[in-house]
This record gives C-alpha cells, structure tokens and sequence, in this order.
C-alpha cells in the first residue's frame, strides 16, 4: 500500500501541539523520532540493542514527526492546507517536506534500527524478524513496525507499560483509550488482565491492533473496538489507561468517573512537562487523587484513582 509521509521538524515544546494539528487533518498514522529521548535511552541502558553507529547523529537535536496520509491526495494541495493549519502556532514549522511512500519500502527501513528490547521489568518487544530468547519469568510481544502510532519506543508508551507492569497482578478489567497498535493492551493481557477493551477512533489503528493481537495470541482476552469512550457502556474498569495528549485527557476526565470505582487505577500519559500541572489540577477539581507520578524526558505520566 502506498502513502504520502508528512515530515515536519519542530522544537521538543512544540511537538504536542503539531501532533494534535496533523491529527485533525485525518492522518491515517503518526510516528514522532526524538533524538533526545533515544540518546537518554541508551545512555540508560535500557534497551538491549537499539542503534547502529551515525543512526542518532542523522537526526540532529529537534523533534521530528511524521504523519501518514492515505495516497491519492494532491501533494501541494495538502501542503498548502497544513501550511495554513500551522498558522495557529506560535512558530509554525519552516519546511513541510511530502514523499510517497510504499509500505514494505518503510517498514524494511526499520529493520536496520529496530531491536529487541525491554520495555518494563517483565515485558519484552521483538521484532518478528529477530531470534530471542526471554529468561524465566519475562515475557516476549512481537511487534513490528506499522503506520499506526505505537512500537514502544516513545516515552509515554514506555511509562505505561512500567505502570501496568507495578499494577497488574491477574484478572483485571482493563480500558485502553486511544490504543493505537493495540501494544499496552497486550502488555496488559500479557501480565495476566482477564480481559481488555482497547479504544481508538482511527480504523487503521484498530485493523493494525486487532493484527497484532492475534499475532500475540491474546484474541480471547483483548478486544479491539473503534470510536470514543461515549460509545461505550458504563462497565467499571480495574484499570484505565489513556496515552493520546493533554488535551484529549482534560476533557475525558469527566466522564471517566461512570467508568471506574474506588479501588481502579486510572493511568494517564502523553503529558507534555510543560502541563503537568494543569492537568493535575483539573484532575483534582474533578474529584480525584494523584497516586504516583514518573517522568521520562519530556514527558509525565500520573496514576490516579478516585478521591474517596
């Protein structure tokens, strides 16, 4: 299948709301590189073995992001319509490069750069293209690289995952709004969750999470469903997991209520530093409580729970 990939350069600040823009154009997929956050990464060690010498200097010191529009559109009539959509920010991108790409082009790509590597205490991603063999008591999910936002590599993915891996000890109920890939609830099912609705508006996202869900055989226990949290019925939830950005998660705090009780945990990710805090205090004013909180680069992620 082919696509036209979108790719912008912007200051780490920015990238929240670039992303929030490209998303309202109806990009079919999204994919942010930050340079910083994979040099912090291995400076920490966390990932088995992540990047070949000259990888990270080819990206420079901003963020990219790429944003992935089904093919067919008139090149410069897209790039004219984002130029005008950035208009809104305060230093709107310089450059708006557009390229056709073929998918098997973009994912034969990654297989240079993408390696097995831990992304909590007791989870393990790998790509299907490589042999590993996990020690006792980790657990491997095979994910690939697609269109759709999520291989694990972001931040706010990562926080989620070492959340659940603290949370889930077995027969949770588990939400997954904005699931992408399908990757947390797989993780979720993975450490032992009974059973996981993962949520996303975007019909690629869920043909690609409800593909990685059977290719991790956890179809019985994760079910993928396309649309918003109104859609779905008031069932409570042990576990709530939101990784979008800080906007999307103000205005679903709300109605999270109907969805939860007093002892589930509500993880919240995709936190720009910058808006911690207003999201904490709209949090409170709705009525609940900050349990714990972690922060890997730029971003925040929070655990909540009602306050009782």
């Amino acid at each position: 299948m082919q696509w036209l990939e979108v790719s912008v350069e912007v200051e780490p600040e920015e990238q929240e709301i670039l992303s929030q823009i490209l998303m309202d154009q109806g990009v079919t997929g999204l994919e942010i590189v930050d340079p910083q956050a994979f040099r912090q990464v291995l400076e920490e060690n966390r990932y088995l073995d992540y990047a070949d010498d000259g990888f990270l200097d080819s990206y420079g010191n901003k963020t990219i992001i790429k944003a992935y529009f089904q093919a067919g559109r008139e090149v410069e009539t897209l790039k004219a319509e984002l130029k005008d959509a950035f208009l809104i920010m305060e230093t709107p991108p310089s450059e708006i490069k557009i390229l056709l790409r073929d998918d098997s082009e973009w994912k034969d790509s990654w297989k240079q750069h993408y390696k097995t590597f831990y992304i909590s205490n007791r989870i393990i991603i790998k790509p299907s293209w490589e042999d590993f063999i996990a020690d006792e008591g980790k657990t491997i999910i095979e994910l690939d690289p697609g269109m759709a936002f999520g291989t694990g590599t972001h931040e706010t993915t990562r926080m989620c995952a070492v959340l659940l891996d603290d949370l889930i000890r077995g027969n949770e109920q588990i939400l997954d709004l904005g699931c992408g890939t399908g990757i947390l609830g797989i993780i979720a099912a993975k450490l032992g969750a009974s059973q996981v609705t993962c949520v996303d508006i975007d019909d690629a996202a869920c043909k690609t999470a409800r593909e990685d869900i059977d290719k991790n055989h956890v179809d019985k226990n994760v079910k993928v469903l396309q649309g918003e949290l109104k859609n779905l019925p008031r069932e409570q939830y042990d576990i709530v997991i939101i990784n979008i950005i800080a906007d999307v998660i103000l205005a679903l705090l709300p109605d999270l209520k109907h969805y939860i009780g007093l002892h589930s945990a509500i993880l919240l990710s995709g936190i720009i530093r910058e808006r911690k805090q207003e999201v904490v205090s709209a949090a409170v004013q709705q009525g609940y409580r900050v349990i714990r909180e972690i922060d890997e680069g730029e971003w925040v992620a929070l655990q909540l729970c009602i306050d009782s």
